[in-house]
């Protein structure tokens, strides 16, 4: 089964979602593969996809039209252009910290609000702020997220005494000695 158009060396684009990519076995953006494989769930069948997240094969719950293609791990994580959603808040100002804080650690990060600053009430749900990373920097950007959250689910990447930046793991301040909320 072929589902790619080769472009140029090394090069091909998708035939599901058009996306261009280089030399490997599935298409970043859809999970669409070149070649059939073996199921990760069920090695009898076969897949033509992997999890655009994680890259495991994926042969039941197929994605329709041009959705990418999630495991059950994954079904839930919002994917919006071959960005996965790693956060969502109330507060744009929380959220767009907490990109900053991934792009300190090289983990490429954007904020996607849909918060109406000309309307002056919290719409809830309909007011949310997302944090968006590339798909492949989905767990690396889940995990360093959850190692700086406390026992109420809050995210915080610096001291609240001072501002200082810490560590995940620190229990006090290098800066000022005061003491961190407890992970």
């Amino acid at each position: 089964m072929t589902t790619v158009n080769e472009i140029a060396e090394e090069g091909f684009r998708c035939e599901r979602c058009g996306q261009e990519f280089a030399s490997d076995d599935s298409c970043p953006r859809c999970g669409r593969m070149r070649a059939e494989a073996p199921c990760d769930e069920d090695a009898a069948r076969s897949a033509s996809f992997r999890c655009v997240i994680c890259r495991r094969t994926v042969c039941e719950h197929l994605p329709d039209d041009n959705h990418p293609a999630l495991c059950e791990e994954h079904r839930t994580v919002p994917v919006i252009e071959g960005w996965a959603q790693v956060y969502t808040t109330a507060s744009e100002i929380e959220a767009q910290l907490i990109v900053e804080n991934l792009r300190a650690e090289e983990i490429d990060a954007q904020l996607y609000s849909q918060s109406d600053r000309s309307f002056p009430v919290d719409l809830g749900e309909l007011s949310i702020d997302r944090v968006l990373v590339p798909v492949w920097e989905y767990g690396a950007a889940l995990e360093l997220i959850q190692a700086h959250m406390d026992g109420e689910g809050e995210v915080g990447f610096a001291c609240p005494s001072c501002g200082e930046v810490y560590e995940p793991g620190q229990t006090t301040c290098a800066s000022c000695g005061a003491a961190l909320s407890a992970a």
